[in-house]
């Protein structure tokens, strides 16, 4: 059989008409159900996987999307992730895909529900989530669910609120992996240190604190005798601040 396989092929294999497999392939009515079981039966055969190309070029249908990730200045990974959204529209453009960026404040739950409530306004085709906290999450993706609107995380992965997909790292392992790395050059020191972003005692994200887990475990299982010790570096402050309190830590 040829990669190519024609409607005439089909309806030839089912032994049925033209029109009936046009009307098959599209899901339009006046279709018998033994007609029906035949045209199945030879698509299957046949190994049959519709054009999703020219399907979206034939129905001349847009989508929009929305992202909704945390407000920020200039930080390069976020940044990365907008522009990558931006272009697999560009490469996409033949489906008329959009992508909207919409955006909450880390820590500030509010703005993340009023941030979903702009996106559900707009009834999107589908949204990319980078998750806020637990709860705030799961009401959007509740909603989300009950409108059947299609969703997928970034950065933050939570198996229970049934994401279409997840893009993003196991934050467990690469704080695992950091630790082995770290004491590979680290292993006569007696005591190290984390810096973390925090703020009002709040870690900057879920992956955060998942990479400080894995970074625990690595180090109480071979280096249990090591001690820890923790700077925290306030999210909003200056770059000024940070300086101030390492030289605080290491004087």
């Amino acid at each position: 059989m040829t990669d190519k396989i024609r409607i005439k092929d089909i309806a030839e294999r089912a032994g049925v008409s033209v029109g009936t497999v046009d009307r098959v392939l599209h899901k339009r009515p006046n279709v018998s159900s033994s007609a029906l079981e035949k045209v199945e039966k030879a698509l299957k055969e046949m190994n049959y996987q519709p054009n999703m190309y020219a399907s979206a070029l034939a129905y001349n249908r847009s989508y929009t999307f929305y992202l909704i990730m945390p407000k920020h200045a200039s930080e390069a990974y976020w940044e990365e992730i907008e522009e990558g959204a931006l272009k697999a529209c560009e490469a996409r453009r033949d489906f008329h895909i959009d992508v909207k960026m919409l955006y909450y404040k880390r820590f500030q739950d509010n703005t993340f529900v009023k941030t979903v409530q702009q996106c559900l306004a707009q009834n999107p085709d589908g949204v990319i989530i980078v998750p806020a906290q637990l709860e705030l999450t799961r009401s959007f993706t509740d909603q989300l669910h009950e409108r059947n609107i299609p969703f997928v995380m970034l950065d933050s992965y939570m198996p229970d609120l049934k994401p279409l997909s997840f893009y993003g790292q196991d934050s467990f392992c690469s704080g695992y992996f950091a630790a082995k790395m770290l004491m590979l050059i680290a292993s006569n020191t007696s005591e190290i240190m984390i810096m973390k972003q925090m703020k009002d005692g709040r870690v900057a994200s879920k992956q955060q604190d998942n990479r400080e887990v894995g970074f625990r475990h690595y180090m109480h299982d071979h280096f249990p005798s090591i001690v820890i010790h923790e700077v925290n570096l306030p999210l909003e402050e200056e770059r000024e601040k940070y300086d101030e309190i390492l030289e605080t830590f290491f004087t």
